[in-house]
């Protein structure tokens, strides 16, 4: 009877033990998996930020060392420091509007089509414009939004299509701007990428990584080379380039 009685005493003290612990147990898993403000590892969606310079300071990016890069719901932002983060999440509605106006005037000129990439219909004098995934769309009217928006990555592969068929027709620049290696040579036919309404034209999938990394550097130089100025491939001959 004793060796009994201390038996359960002992399976008693165990199971006080495992519910004192439960709590702390819990809070700790629950401090473990809360989510960020800005969640730090989201995938980017759509083009990489298309801008030089940081959406708060204005300064140009690279000019107070590597960028701090950002993804909001898919969105990619880049800044010029780490305090600028924190200052476009204070009013993330009013910065991404801010934004948006940037990127929307600074691809419309060279927006390749005269019809909505939703509807196919003409568009108006003044059409409804928006920015998704850092890319300028302009649609026919507000109604096709939802159609937009529940077929987003066919309407982006469409207008990608469009800028590739209008500006390829005379392409400026010679040689791949990450390589500098001659088109056709060796390596066969060139890649297309589209970044912030331009024609990027490369000698192999493998340099995307590089414009990826860097993309207002080859987004220059493209307009550069289309307004008539000499490309200047700075980074070709790096003999680090894989060619995958």
């Amino acid at each position: 009877m004793t060796r009994f009685i201390s038996s359960l005493l002992s399976v008693s003290f165990c199971v006080a033990a495992a519910l004192s612990g439960a709590p702390a147990l819990a809070q700790h898993e629950a401090h473990e998996t809360k989510p960020a403000a800005a969640a730090p590892h989201e995938k980017r969606v759509g083009d990489p930020y298309p801008l030089a310079v940081c959406p708060v300071s204005g300064k140009r990016l690279g000019a107070m060392g590597d960028a701090v890069v950002k993804v909001y719901h898919g969105r990619e932002v880049r800044f010029c420091c780490d305090k600028c983060p924190a200052k476009f999440e204070a009013d993330m509605k009013a910065g991404m509007a801010s934004l948006d106006e940037k990127i929307a005037k600074d691809q419309a000129p060279l927006y390749p089509l005269h019809t909505s990439v939703v509807s196919g219909k003409a568009l108006p004098e003044k059409p409804v414009q928006f920015v998704y995934a850092n890319r300028l769309f302009l649609l026919a009217d507000d109604s096709e939004r939802a159609a937009f928006e529940h077929h987003a990555k066919d309407y982006f592969a469409a207008l990608d299509k469009a800028v590739i068929e209008t500006q390829g027709r005379a392409y400026p620049i010679k040689t791949c701007p990450v390589s500098g290696d001659e088109f056709g040579g060796e390596m066969g036919e060139p890649v297309d990428l589209v970044v912030a309404g331009r024609l990027v034209r490369l000698c192999c999938k493998g340099c995307k990584k590089d414009v990826n990394k860097d993309p207002a550097k080859f987004i220059e130089m493209v307009d550069a080379a289309r307004k008539g100025a000499p490309a200047d491939p700075q980074a070709g001959g790096h003999g680090d380039h894989d060619h995958k």
